[in-house]
């Protein structure tokens, strides 16, 4: 493995009905290797609340890169999210404690 690249995305329902099979997968443009955390899932997410994923790519060392996320449902709902340097996000610079934790949307 090169260099990996750690996402935190906040996936938030909104639609009034409860997602079930809810993943999220996080892909870059100079991904190396397919890392073991590349995708993540939740068996469900009801309506009204958000729950904060971990996602990770291997990608090269030293080297910005292009980075997008896409959810999906077993409901056919989906979402994606993309930018052309994953410095340009506005990295937190710590990791979320509520990673994993579900909670109402704010």
């Amino acid at each position: 493995m090169g260099e990996v690249t750690n996402v935190y995305p906040v996936v938030r329902n909104y639609t009034g009905n409860n997602l079930t099979n809810v993943c999220s997968t996080l892909s870059a443009s100079d991904e190396a290797r397919v890392h073991p955390d590349k995708t993540a899932c939740v068996a469900a997410v009801p309506a009204g609340f958000q729950v904060t994923l971990k996602l990770t790519v291997d990608t090269a060392t030293g080297q910005d890169t292009a980075i997008q996320v896409v959810v999906s449902t077993a409901e056919g709902d989906s979402a994606s999210i993309a930018r052309s340097s994953c410095q340009a996000i506005g990295l937190p610079g710590w990791v979320p404690d509520k990673v994993g934790v579900f909670e109402p949307v704010p």
